[in-house]
């Protein structure tokens, strides 16, 4: 008996520790063998990609189910008006925070410029097209990629709920989608039994590519941010799990957020990481007609990690072209482009191009920025996504909180569905 306890208590921490030695042992023959290495490198490329490839249908079913199911049409608008307070107040929170520390160190202005890289500044759309382009798509098939996330997201609760208010006539198409949702969590699961060594791989060519050089260049920048998004991470992201379920909330939090870290750190993707997040959800007993909401929608909405580099690239600019930020209308408008622009970063590695040219023209520096503000982003990238990533989990902790209180924690919210909706197969049958 005392074997199968503590067998019970060791299972949670087998794969992460698993996890952890492959991605140790792949970085350490990345460091080794250097661009050798790369041999290796389609094995962590194949495991992306099958994250890729189920990311849109995963976000579709699993989405739609879960407001389809929801007979109550107020919770779905609750659940979606407390996602975006808690995003846009954690973002602000986030810049604030940015804000202290580069007044307490400062910034390093001893940048160089290549002669070549003067690039230029490329026209911004008005704020009308932003708009357009971010929620909307003009061809169906283009909802269908993970570049257009946000739009998929929108017509996918649109989706959910008409067949939400169609009542007992959408029974059938909300029962469907209820068994692909599961169909696709499964096949996250019996993906990430290949994780170790997909990420192992992956890392192994992370480290061969950039290796020590990257702590070299840009060290200043380095220095001020990762340990930032650090402390961040553990205190910051720690007190949003207390406020949502206390102690348990913080124990259970970083218990469960390991593997999921690890990809969006490795991956440099909160896409890649997403699936993993939502599961981390389910063993946090996050209902997943919450969890499937509000991940999706902070993989391109949430965006503290990146709400920390754009804040400190806006004083890095302001000190560098004699723009300085005397008043608190300096600060706070600084603050609103910078929680603003962080929403417009892409899920995918290396997509902050379009933010970084939003902050340029909202500030009016010149296209001398876009070279160290896209350097900067490249060096920040990891930390962002790592925050990004893991705060989706915690927002879906909080918003559970304020939906269902503070014990919610002891119920186990995604059995309770499945039993319900096994009741009603059965009521339906007779």
């Amino acid at each position: 008996m005392a074997k199968e306890e503590k067998a019970k208590v060791r299972s949670p921490y087998r794969d992460p520790i698993i996890l952890i030695v492959f991605v140790i042992i792949g970085a350490i023959l990345g460091l080794v063998f250097g661009d050798s290495i790369s041999v290796i490198y389609p094995i962590g490329d194949i495991f992306l990609n099958l994250l890729f490839v189920l990311l849109v249908p995963l976000i579709f079913f699993s989405i739609s189910s879960s407001i389809a199911n929801i007979s109550d049409t107020g919770k779905v608008g609750k659940i979606l008006v407390l996602t975006i307070t808690i995003f846009v107040v954690t973002a602000a929170i986030a810049g604030i925070i940015m804000f202290l520390v580069t007044g307490v160190f400062s910034v390093d202005t001893n940048i160089t410029i290549a002669a070549d890289a003067s690039t230029e500044l490329a026209e911004a759309d008005s704020i009308g097209t932003q708009i357009v382009n971010t929620f909307t798509v003009s061809d169906f098939p283009d909802l269908f990629s993970r570049q257009h996330i946000l739009p998929l997201i929108v017509f996918t609760v649109f989706f959910g709920l008409t067949i939400s208010v169609l009542g007992e006539k959408g029974r059938p198409v909300a029962d469907w989608l209820s068994n692909m949702s599961l169909v696709m969590y499964k096949m996250v699961s019996l993906l990430m039994k290949a994780a170790p060594l997909g990420l192992g791989a992956y890392f192994a060519n992370l480290t061969a590519t950039y290796g020590p050089e990257l702590l070299m260049s840009y060290a200043h920048g380095l220095l001020i941010y990762y340990p930032t998004a650090i402390a961040y991470f553990f205190i910051f992201l720690g007190l949003y799990a207390f406020v949502a379920a206390g102690p348990w909330g913080v124990k259970n939090f970083f218990k469960r957020i390991l593997t999921p870290a690890l990809t969006a750190l490795g991956t440099r993707s909160s896409a890649a990481a997403l699936p993993l997040q939502m599961q981390a959800c389910d063993e946090l007993n996050v209902p997943r007609e919450i969890s499937s909401v509000v991940v999706p929608m902070g993989a391109t909405c949430h965006m503290d990690g990146a709400c920390l580099a754009t804040v400190y690239e806006i004083v890095l600019c302001s000190v560098l072209f004699n723009h300085p930020l005397s008043s608190i209308g300096d600060f706070a408008y600084a603050l609103v482009i910078a929680v603003v622009a962080s929403v417009a970063v892409s899920s995918v590695p290396g997509g902050g191009a379009a933010m970084e040219t939003m902050l340029i023209s909202s500030f009016g520096f010149p296209s001398t920025a876009l070279p160290i503000l896209l350097m900067m982003t490249q060096l920040f990238d990891a930390g962002c996504t790592l925050i990004n990533s893991c705060g989706d989990t915690v927002a879906s902790m909080l918003v559970t909180r304020f939906i269902y209180g503070k014990d919610w924690y002891k119920r186990d919210w995604n059995k309770e569905a499945v039993d319900r909706e096994a009741a009603n197969v059965g009521a339906s049958a007779e």
